[in-house]
């Protein structure tokens, strides 16, 4: 019997020490709804659960949270009683303790009369948990779904602005926490009104100015509507709180006929004023034949409308997309320049405003005219010129490939302003043929090559990296560096701005030497949704301490758009003052998103006949088509495409940009290589030649199959 009792003892012991593992800390009275602590002891938090649970046996839970902290917060029934707060462990209650919930009050302190839909300030004091809020009500009844309403957790200084009501009329300004109102205060709001003027006759699709006064409320805003109805769905729209001199501009609606226009307060029209709305037409001028692939400069006459533009059309229909196309806008001297369709065919030149055909011109597009010129053999390995002679557009390329072949890795994207192209013959003698095919792939001419081995073994001349551009005294150099939003997002970690300046940074300190003609141009860093390009450091004498301390200082916007056209086009006026060669070395993460031609700009910037070189450096670029683009665009103008996919690329990829260009002849001055120091060996017949980089002459003698260094 006694070892029966020392059992039964030691049990209870251990029960009971297993009970003191819990336990509860908590406010004996708390208010409605407000948040508090709860601290709690137990052997683990997991399978643990805080519960509120109104008074009485069995009574279901009103609130609960799961031990993550401690001590762990909760929040307090609405309703105002006794409850009990429990600790549960595995499903079991193990303590508990009783929790007094107490009502809250509140008050409000407002103006006791406002105009309809106008910002009223309330000065509050309540409870403050968590979504209470302030707003409006019916005389002593619910809130009104759909007002106007403010939390007071987002009050910092004890007052709320809400919107009134846009209906005239007495309402309550309600304090409420959850679903409880806990103070009123009345309120009188007055009804109100506006006026418009405006012309009586306008242009479909042409931007109206209209004077405005009224209450501008939030939201208050100016638009189009039928005679008498609501206002237009989808109709052009302006706010009267952007407007700082009592006027506002809206596009008139692309249909003629009468409309009204409107001040809308809310969902209320205070004012309307007629408006006739005429019809608009345009007229085209462009040749009525034209190239496949080819530029057609086409010459209009039309409104001039926001977004107007000129693209191609079926003959006597609708637009074709895609298909080139030019704003109107972009167009100072009254002419667009398109580039036409690669399939022959009858076409439509169209003026579109409003997304509207007002204007159309014939045009005939017939097949090109093209011939390469090439010798009919060349040595392995050499550099060899070919000519092509027709039509050639910026984007084409020319291919060394198998017979019958349209695919292969020896390639060269032509000059549109330059007839004659390098390319390197493979190592692997036989038959290849030189193909011509246009940027959208179509094949225009093909001439039949042979490769052969070289009599005597050739040698190769390595070009070895320096410091500086290879630039002289008179020559310059532009860097034109994007800072849109894209440029925002981060790679491993760190935005991709700031890997741009790092890198950059390194570049004018160690690659770009002191005193050489240097210019800073930036796009994105200035304003969001905008097209805004700003030159952040003038032409002079470049001092590395002070560009650092521009980049340092340069911050990329979110939503900023991409100009890289019209930055390029504003290079011609940035290096005005070069007397020399120009660089041009453009930093973008993506394509042009404002409405303009960068390849159109490149080809109009060298046909001003300055001596420029421009190279792209194209950082994080996923979509192989665009850097293709990029490829093209910087053999238009002269330079080289340079791939970024990561931080250390990009620091190389910019150094291969400001690279010094060299040109390798022969004893009788034919071209027989040429590219940027640090590139591959170009590989030469034995013989002696002229290596000229950085503006003078580097005599070299290359021996059978030795490799000679020449150092900038």
């Amino acid at each position: 019997m006694r070892l029966v009792l020392i059992t039964i003892g030691f049990l209870f012991a251990a029960v009971s020490a297993y009970a003191q593992q819990f336990a509860l800390e908590a406010p004996a009275r708390v208010g409605m709804r407000a948040t508090f602590d709860v601290g709690w002891t137990a052997p683990q938090a997991k399978g643990g659960l805080i519960e509120i649970r109104p008074e009485g046996e069995n009574a279901r839970r009103v609130g609960y949270a799961y031990l993550q902290k401690n001590p762990q917060a909760i929040g307090a029934p609405e309703a105002p009683g006794d409850y009990v707060i429990v600790l549960t462990f595995e499903g079991e209650d193990r303590v508990s303790q009783p929790l007094r919930v107490d009502p809250a009050s509140a008050t409000l302190s407002a103006p006791g009369t406002v105009d309809a839909g106008s910002s009223v300030t309330v000065t509050w004091d309540g409870p403050d948990n968590r979504n209470d809020f302030v707003t409006f009500a019916q005389p002593g009844a619910d809130p009104i779904r759909g007002a106007g309403y403010a939390y007071t957790g987002n009050s910092k200084d004890g007052t709320v602005t809400v919107q009134a009501p846009q209906d005239a009329g007495t309402y309550d300004i309600v304090y409420v926490s959850g679903k409880t109102v806990l103070a009123r205060h009345p309120v009188q709001v007055a009804g109100i009104s506006a006026t418009l003027s405006a012309a009586g006759t306008v242009d479909a699709g042409s931007t109206v100015t209209v004077t405005w006064d009224g209450p501008d409320n939030r939201n208050d805003h100016v638009t189009f509507a039928q005679p008498g109805a609501d206002p237009i769905r989808g109709a052009s729209y302006a706010y009267t709180g952007n407007s700082k001199d009592g006027t506002v501009t809206v596009q008139a609606p692309q249909d003629a006929g009468t409309y009204d226009i409107v001040y809308v307060s809310g969902k209320t029209v205070l004012a309307r004023h007629p408006v006739q709305v005429g019809g608009i037409s345009a007229t085209l001028r462009a040749a009525a034949e034209v190239a496949a692939g080819a530029r057609l400069e086409v010459g209009f006459e039309g409104p001039d409308n926001n977004g107007d533009l000129i693209t191609f059309a079926a003959r006597d229909g609708g637009p074709i997309k895609p298909a080139s196309y030019g704003y109107t806008g972009n167009a100072p001297a009254d002419t667009v320049t398109l580039r036409a369709f690669e399939e022959p065919g009858s076409y439509d030149v169209v003026y579109l405003s409003g997304g509207r055909v007002i204007g159309r011109a014939p045009v005939e597009v017939v097949p090109p005219r093209m011939e390469i010129l090439a010798p009919k053999a060349v040595e392995a390995r050499l550099v060899f010129e070919a000519e092509w002679r027709g039509t050639g557009n910026q984007g084409d390329r020319i291919l060394m490939v198998a017979p019958g072949q349209t695919r292969g890795d020896v390639y060269t994207y032509i000059d549109p302003l330059v007839e004659t192209v390098r390319l390197t013959a493979p190592e692997a003698e036989g038959a290849y043929e030189l193909v011509y095919v246009t940027r959208g792939g179509r094949e225009l001419a093909r001439r039949a090559i042979e490769v052969t081995p070289a009599p005597v073994e050739p040698g190769e001349i390595e070009v070895l990296p320096g410091p500086g551009l290879g630039l002289g005294p008179r020559d310059a150099v532009e860097v034109i560096l994007d800072a849109s939003g894209s440029m925002l997002q981060r790679q491993n970690g760190e935005r991709r701005i700031e890997i741009a300046k790092r890198t950059l940074s390194e570049l004018v300190s160690d690659t770009i030497p002191a005193g050489t003609g240097f210019a800073l141009r930036v796009f994105g860093n200035r304003e969001a949704d905008a097209c805004r390009t700003d030159l952040e450091l003038a032409l002079g004498p470049h001092d590395p301490a002070s560009a650092r301390a521009v980049i340092g200082g340069i911050t990329a916007i979110n939503l900023a758009k991409t100009p890289i056209a019209r930055s390029i086009a504003l290079s011609a006026q940035d290096l005005a003052g070069v007397e020399g060669s120009r660089v041009l070395i453009v930093i973008t993460d993506g394509e042009e998103t404002c409405e303009g031609s960068p390849g159109q700009a490149i080809e109009a910037l060298r046909a001003q006949g300055t001596d420029v070189r421009i190279n792209i450096v194209g950082y994080a670029i996923d979509d192989a088509n665009l850097a293709r683009t990029f490829e093209s665009w910087a053999a238009a103008g002269g330079g080289g495409y340079f791939d970024a996919a990561d931080a250390e690329e990009l620091g190389a990829a910019l150094r291969r940009a400001a690279a010094a260009p060299f040109e390798i002849r022969d004893e009788a001055g034919a071209l027989v290589g040429a590219g940027l120091a640090g590139d591959a060996p170009v590989t030469v017949p034995a013989d002696t030649y002229a290596v000229r980089i950085g503006g003078r002459d580097v005599s070299v003698v290359v021996e059978p199959g030795a490799r000679t260094r020449v150092t900038p």
